[in-house]
């Protein structure tokens, strides 16, 4: 066996038995996740990251990053050379993000629309002349999808008997959205003074959600069409390095600690240029107009909700918001 491949096995036997005590370690601790231990900063950017993929991508997370990491260790053990099976993981585990540039915009496009709709649907339920702690609750099992899960944590926090400002507060950190704030802040006013006019505020509000979602899809369609060049470009360069690593005479300079040094700075530098560009076209939700929970009261307000009602709530010198008109 040449030096490289027992290099590759050494690398395989490492992290094999890194895995293995990191799994008996999980074992002795237990599974259950710790509610009040946030995550770290690299599960924050993996579920970031995830969330920029469409939904078909997100369920084939897993056998994604499985298949960069095959991909990796094959490439490696066929060239005998690291750096060539390092970016060909890479390539396969961002092979999703070049086909896909635009689905953070469209995603949130998608989630205004949702939002616009349901505000419609609250306004037709409650001129009924119910609550509108009763109207959130009415109308969470015809939410529309992309909002649907948010819609119904909402409305069973506030069934469970959280006051409602804190869980119109968790709702809003949930969609992280100037515009959804919009939404939380007239929740929040007409909980608080009762004022008629909510059904004409609420439509009033599903137009103009609407129009900011129809004007965000105009500005989407222009940055499809530089979306879809830089795709074409990014995946010509791809068959071009494919086909030059492919000969000899073209990647046999690579085969050499100093080529393979120089072959990762242009592989980092070309990775880099796409993330530049991908971050640059990324369409950010508008400013928060509220400021979101800490981390340790929104902890706490999750983990009560979690148990409902069974959990005794603190003593707080605000009013009662619930069933308010």
């Amino acid at each position: 066996m040449t030096s490289s491949q027992l290099a590759l096995v050494a690398a395989c036997c490492t992290v094999l038995t890194l895995l293995g005590i990191l799994a008996a370690v999980r074992e002795v601790r237990g599974r259950i996740p710790d509610p009040s231990k946030p995550k770290s900063r690299t599960a924050g950017r993996l579920a970031r990251a995830r969330a920029e993929l469409p939904a078909q991508w997100q369920q084939r997370w897993r056998h994604l990053l499985v298949t960069a990491g095959v991909t990796a260790l094959t490439v490696w053990a066929w060239t005998g050379w690291p750096v060539h099976g390092l970016l060909a993981g890479a390539a396969v585990l961002g092979l999703p993000y070049v086909l896909n540039p635009g689905t953070a915009a469209t995603l949130r496009i998608e989630r205004l629309e949702a939002l616009g709709q349901w505000l419609n649907h609250l306004a037709g339920v409650h001129q009924a002349g119910i609550s509108l702690t009763q109207t959130i609750r009415a109308s969470a099992k015809a939410a529309p999808g992309p909002i649907a899960p948010n819609v119904r944590a909402l409305s069973d926090r506030l069934s469970t008997g959280m006051e409602a400002q804190d869980a119109f507060a968790l709702f809003a950190d949930e969609l992280a959205d100037g515009i959804s704030d919009h939404v939380v802040l007239l929740f929040t006013s007409h909980a608080v003074y009762k004022g008629p006019g909510l059904s004409d505020a609420l439509e009033a509000l599903a137009v103009t959600i609407h129009q900011q979602a129809a004007d965000a899809r105009d500005i989407e369609a222009d940055r499809a069409k530089v979306r879809k060049s830089s795709r074409m470009v990014s995946m010509v360069i791809c068959f071009v390095v494919v086909g030059c690593m492919l000969n000899d005479a073209w990647s046999g300079w690579y085969q050499s600690p100093v080529g393979q040094l120089v072959l990762a700075a242009l592989g980092g530098l070309f990775g880099y240029t796409l993330r530049w560009l991908r971050k640059i076209a990324r369409t950010q939700p508008d400013p928060r107009l509220i400021d979101p929970l800490p981390g340790d009261r929104r902890l706490r307000l999750l983990s009560a909700g979690q148990f409902g009602t069974e959990q005794p709530a603190a003593p707080s010198s605000r009013p009662a918001l619930e069933d308010v008109r």
